[in-house]
């Protein structure tokens, strides 16, 4: 194991087990080990910690029988309702920016764990994963921020260190009045945070981290439709990878039952956009449901319409490239200027795109 356990905290052991099982770990396969396996070496530390009484671990801080394999139940993806209900129980920005990232982006707990204020771009909507971290997969690129946006501009504006490197999700300054930004939160508090949410909204299904990214996976095919390399590109795996398939496989079944079903009218239809909030976090604007964008200020909320969205870039600069004179290269502009000065109308453009894809 690549912890020095001379040295390291229970905080430090914990994070490593969770990344044997999650697959984050670099020199494990995508879907982790097995929770056998690591039980039995999570014992033989336990075991080396109480003979080592000297060191700075208590050995019953320490995790001994390892969380159950990440299999996939439908009924324990969060429903729009349930989405709204934890997001309005948060009674601080920064609990809601990290609540936001997960819902919204379907990251890892360590990619949200380690991300810097210079790894968001708010102008963009967009943020990078932290390389510098070490122990991320599908690390490159950038991401969507969507609806997690305005969660993550308003906590920036209460965060106690506005410098570049400063970690985003940090201490709170109103419990630690040394909280300077130079160290991230930890795993454990972040699963604290997300057992209170749930509880104090009512919400009676897990909330640990991995059900907010299959939460937001199973979102994102089912009520979105998108296809698998989108999603991969979104929470980080490698194209080539089949873990997304054989994790996420009971959603055919699923989707042929229930399209049998509506179409015997045994069951309506599912029209539920679980991403969709009833008021834009960033303007306060009232949405119609199943918003996939505000129409007044224009941010994004649903993966999809972010997808359509990037779409859209390329056939303007498409149409831009291959336009024969300067008047249809004019035409182009006119049409993108367009739709950025009225959000409104881009909203429109979206949703009905969206929903032809």
């Amino acid at each position: 194991m690549d912890v020095d356990l001379t040295d390291a905290t229970a905080d430090d052991v914990d994070q490593f087990w969770d990344d044997i099982l999650s697959g984050e770990h670099p020199d494990v396969k995508d879907d982790g080990l097995s929770p056998n396996t690591v039980t039995g070496q999570q014992s033989t530390v336990r075991v080396f910690f109480e003979y080592h009484d000297q060191l700075a671990v208590e050995p019953d801080e320490l995790s001994v029988i390892a969380p159950e394999k990440n299999n996939v139940d439908e009924r324990d993806v969060y429903t729009g309702d349930e989405i709204d209900a934890m997001r309005d129980s948060i009674d601080h920005p920064r609990d809601r920016c990290l609540f936001d990232l997960l819902v919204y982006t379907g990251q890892r707990l360590r990619a949200v764990q380690t991300l810097r204020i210079k790894d968001v771009d708010l102008d963009d909507g967009t943020f990078y994963l932290n390389k510098d971290a070490g122990g991320l997969k599908g690390a490159d690129g950038k991401r969507p921020l969507l609806g997690a946006e305005a969660g993550v501009r308003e906590w920036l504006d209460d965060h106690p260190n506005p410098e570049s490197d400063a970690y985003l999700i940090t201490q709170r300054p109103d419990y630690r009045a040394d909280a300077d930004g130079s160290e991230p939160l930890t795993q454990k508090s972040i699963r604290r945070i997300l057992d209170r949410i749930a509880d104090d909204a009512g919400v009676d299904k897990p909330s640990n981290p991995h059900n907010f990214r299959h939460s937001f996976v199973t979102i994102a095919k089912r009520q979105y439709g998108m296809d698998d390399s989108t999603i991969k590109g979104l929470i980080g795996h490698r194209l080539e990878s089949r873990v997304m398939e054989e994790v996420y496989s009971h959603l055919k079944d699923d989707d042929h039952v229930r399209a049998a079903q509506e179409a015997t009218g045994i069951r309506e239809p599912d029209n539920e956009s679980p991403l969709s909030p009833d008021f834009c976090p960033t303007c306060d604007e009232p949405l119609p449901d199943a918003a996939k964008a505000c129409p007044r200020c224009g941010i994004m909320f649903t993966p999809d319409a972010r997808e359509v969205s990037d779409n859209m870039e390329d056939m303007f600069y498409e149409g831009q490239r291959e336009a024969d004179d300067e008047e249809e290269s004019e035409a182009v502009d006119a049409l993108k200027q367009a739709l950025d000065d009225n959000p409104d109308l881009a909203a429109e453009v979206l949703e009905q795109l969206a929903d032809t894809e």
